[in-house]
């Protein structure tokens, strides 16, 4: 299938307003009758949502519309898709021309074909909402799998929900010591937590957070591996404090992401609202909204810097966006998702950056499929190795 297949102007709109996320009820049942017609509809609309988040959080169209392929595309397009483009507006149109440029690139592999170019001798899923609970006791419960269940912790219910836990329902009935709990996320795993104190927390793959069933005492700190987004109950009175190997992150109330990963090559912390206090030893920074905090922890060397904080947290809502990342560091991302390891031939390779986002529910060869037509690589997937070629 082409991707100029017909289609109604209404229904072209329609499929953009769905993307945005701006159809009410009857327009989205509207939608789903007409994905599921054809599978030709079907494979239209994933090039379209492929190519929309692409444009949305890179904008690689800039690119693309200087290139020699973009241009002989657009004068051979008829003047109707052209005052669409202006109509729609830039966000859209963007999306749009990167599909062009994806398309141009596939087709001259395959003329006629969108077929993915990926070589895959199996596939590879995506993550799910999976962790495992350490109770004050030792014993360990495996999450995800059930819905509704109550997790009894020295008497306090704690609710089990499939995708999360809640802490914040039980009284502060605890005698005596600390009782801390530790919930551990493995490759391949998401999970949501929320403590005490009503703070959520986004838990992101290969990760743990061990931390006190009920507070006490001036502050409320939590030990954190990994990765997790916390959105921070306010209480002036105790400061929130994630403690990592490396820093220690303080807040009052507020949305920020940590990465603390022990073999990545650095430690981020990055805000998105409110303000947080990075410390460690002589370092002391007051980070504000949109700024990041990265120390090489090899050295101890740091920097702060503003960043586009959609790329360092979409993760918690279902999006993988990359911007100019290395495909050394990309393919690590993927591999805690997928769990798959990534196997480059060339050094070289591994310094190649790319720009793109996806939706993470999507199986890992329609991804490197768009990666393979922007970048110039080609993967093959053996079972849960990929192997990294050059073109």
């Amino acid at each position: 299938m082409r991707i100029d297949m017909a289609i109604s102007d209404y229904m072209e709109d329609l499929i953009y307003r769905v993307l945005a996320g701006e159809v009410d009820e009857v327009e989205w049942k509207e939608f789903e009758t007409w994905l599921r017609e054809n599978d030709e509809h079907r494979v239209f609309f994933e090039k379209i949502e492929r190519a929309w988040y692409t444009g949305k959080y890179a904008a690689r169209w800039k690119n693309v519309e200087m290139s020699a392929a973009w241009k002989a595309v657009e004068h051979g397009r008829e003047q109707r898709q052209r005052r669409r483009f202006r109509r729609i507006g830039w966000g859209v149109a963007a999306s749009v021309a990167v599909l062009v440029g994806i398309t141009w690139i596939v087709g001259q592999r395959e003329e006629g074909s969108l077929v993915s170019v990926v070589a895959q001798s199996s596939v590879v899923k995506p993550g799910e909402a999976k962790a495992r609970l350490v109770l004050s006791s030792g014993v360990e419960v495996e999450l995800g799998c059930v819905n509704g269940d109550i997790i009894n912790e020295k008497g306090g219910p704690i609710l089990n929900g499939k995708e999360y836990i809640d802490y914040s329902k039980q009284e502060n009935t605890l005698q005596g010591d600390v009782v801390y709990n530790e919930l551990i996320v493995p490759p391949g795993g998401e999970y949501r937590l929320v403590l005490a104190d009503r703070t959520v927390v986004y838990m992101n793959s290969e990760s743990r957070l061990k931390y006190p069933v009920m507070f006490g005492g001036k502050n409320r700190m939590v030990e954190l591996e990994g990765e997790a987004y916390f959105e921070v109950s306010k209480d002036e009175d105790h400061p929130f404090i994630v403690r990592t190997e490396r820093l220690d992150v303080t807040v009052l109330g507020t949305g920020f992401n940590v990465m603390a990963y022990k073999q990545d090559p650095r430690t981020e912390v990055t805000l998105v609202k409110g303000k947080v206090d990075v410390r460690r030893g002589k370092i002391n920074e007051i980070l504000t909204p949109s700024r990041q905090f990265v120390m090489n922890n090899e050295n101890q060397e740091y920097e702060v810097k503003t960043v586009n904080v959609a790329t360092y947290v979409d993760w918690k809502d279902g999006v993988l966006n990359f911007d100019g990342m290395p495909l050394e560091e990309l393919g690590d991302k993927l591999g805690r998702w997928y769990e798959v390891k990534f196997f480059f031939t060339k050094e070289s390779l591994k310094r190649l950056k790319f720009s793109g986002a996806f939706k993470k529910y999507n199986e890992i060869g329609y991804i490197l499929s768009l990666i393979e037509a922007t970048t110039n690589v080609t993967f093959k997937i053996d079972k849960d190795m990929i192997v990294v070629n050059e073109k």
